[in-house]
């Protein structure tokens, strides 16, 4: 669902929306946007620092890079703090195992375990509209929340959200 992400970016006024990412393959959006290369602890807590300041946050992940490589940050960076000023929302794609074939560290199998031991409501949208409505819903109040992606891979025609 990368393209239908894409695509609701492409359509909001993102004066104070940030799209976060460590990921190989770039985004293209009106939105301020930071590729913070391999390093999903340093994202974190430069979205932690956006989202203390009123913005809303949305960070982008593959599998379980960004909820184990950046747990702690997560957990006093975001959780102890900066869910309380802004939004955050986690976009993780590959639940479905989508991305089994790079191997066993693009596998998550308890990412809901660890969205419940740090209070983390955890979304699982089954189509794009659902997906949208996550997103939007998510924006639109301070907190935190975590979204499972599968693949992008149906054609879809543009609906309004």
């Amino acid at each position: 669902m990368r393209k239908t992400l894409h695509y609701f970016l492409s359509r909001q006024k993102c004066d104070d929306i940030y799209l976060l990412h460590c990921d190989m393959w770039g985004f293209e959006t009106k939105c301020n946007l930071i590729n913070c290369g391999v390093q999903e602890s340093n994202m974190v807590n430069i979205a932690a620092g956006l989202a203390s300041q009123g913005k809303k946050v949305i960070i982008y992940g593959v599998a379980g890079f960004v909820i184990y490589k950046a747990y702690e940050q997560i957990k006093f960076n975001i959780k102890g703090f900066a869910e309380n000023f802004g939004s955050i929302i986690f976009v993780n794609a590959g639940h479905n195992g989508c991305y089994s074939v790079a191997g066993r560290g693009h596998l998550i199998d308890d990412d809901e375990q660890l969205c419940k031991a740090l209070g983390i409501p955890m979304y699982s949208p089954f189509d794009r509209k659902t997906f949208i409505k996550n997103v939007l819903e998510g924006i639109q109040k301070k907190g935190v929340r975590f979204i499972r992606l599968g693949w992008d891979n149906v054609e879809w025609k543009i609906e309004k959200f």
